[in-house]
């Protein structure tokens, strides 16, 4: 059997070196706690430092949010008063345009209603007007010259064209050409029958339409012996001197007067016309007769003598 080995035996610490190597064990872990310490101090103000620059820096953007908030505010402000105020003026000028075409519009309205009334007016005028020339028209054609005439001239206003007022004119001349042209020849018809009382109306009535000239110069001649056969002296001795004043076609006009004159005792003047008469007109049948009556009023007086 192999011999165990006897364990070598620890030599025995000295004390002394023991508490030696102890007190330097604590010095060496007190330094280190202090290097501890120290480095804990130094993370705290690092982290303390840390903090307040993270504080700072938070204010800083707190500030600077705020401050950006309100510029985005007064930005946003301005933005909306910038776009209402453009709109505004947008408005504003549209309603403007629109305002002023509406009154263009209107005034345009007004314009067409006031010529379509005008335009009606004149149409019931131009209708109206039609209305009365076919009228007298009408009454021309019928022979009634004198109605026609009266109508006529009041168609002064109404709107007829020139054509149409020249026609109704030549048309009322016409008619009053042809009652005169009857008239002379009813007259003349009327004398050689003795009828002399039925042509007076109707020379009259022609007589208004044509108060001059020669052919009223041989109506004034009829109507005078008219009247003077009807015993109508002073209408007669009326009539024979227009229609002596303008020369009239029948040479015996001064005849009738003188005979006129002679009937309403106007001896006088009878004898004077008598004495013209025959000497203008020395080989009428009626110049003998008016040489004998001049010579018997010649021993009468001027005036005859007024009847008791």
């Amino acid at each position: 059997m192999s011999a165990v080995p006897k364990p070598e035996l620890e030599p025995t610490p000295d004390p002394g070196s023991a508490d030696v190597e102890g007190w330097a064990l604590l010095e060496g872990l007190r330094r280190r706690l202090d290097d501890q310490a120290v480095q804990g101090r130094k993370t705290q103000q690092q982290v303390t430092q840390l903090a307040e620059s993270i504080g700072a820096l938070v204010e800083t953007q707190r500030r600077r949010s705020r401050w950006l908030n309100l510029n985005s505010f007064v930005a946003y402000v301005l933005f909306t008063v910038l776009v209402g105020a453009g709109f505004f003026v947008l408005y504003t000028t549209r309603a403007q345009e629109l305002v002023a075409a509406r009154n263009g519009a209107q005034k345009e309205r007004d314009s067409a209603v006031r010529r379509a009334d005008e335009s009606s007016a004149k149409l019931a005028a131009r209708e109206q007007a039609d209305k009365r020339a076919w009228e007298i028209y009408e009454l021309l054609e019928a022979g009634k010259r004198i109605e026609a005439t009266t109508k006529l001239a009041s168609l002064g206003d109404l709107p007829l064209s020139r054509t149409e007022r020249s026609v109704l004119a030549a048309r009322a001349h016409e008619t009053q050409v042809m009652e005169v042209d009857a008239a002379l020849k009813a007259a003349t018809l009327a004398f050689k029958t003795g009828r002399h009382a039925e042509v007076i109306p109707q020379l009259e009535a022609a007589l208004v339409g044509e108060p001059v000239g020669p052919r009223a110069s041989s109506m004034r001649y009829y109507l005078g012996v008219a009247y003077a056969k009807s015993a109508q002296l002073d209408k007669a001795i009326a009539n024979l001197t227009t229609a002596l004043a303008v020369e009239a076609d029948h040479e015996d006009v001064r005849f009738q007067l003188a005979s006129a004159l002679d009937r309403s005792g106007a001896w006088g003047k009878a004898r004077v016309e008598y004495d013209r008469f025959a000497t203008a007109h020395p080989v009428s049948s009626f110049a003998a007769f008016a040489m004998r009556r001049s010579a018997t009023l010649a021993r009468m007086p001027a005036q005859a003598p007024a009847k008791a």
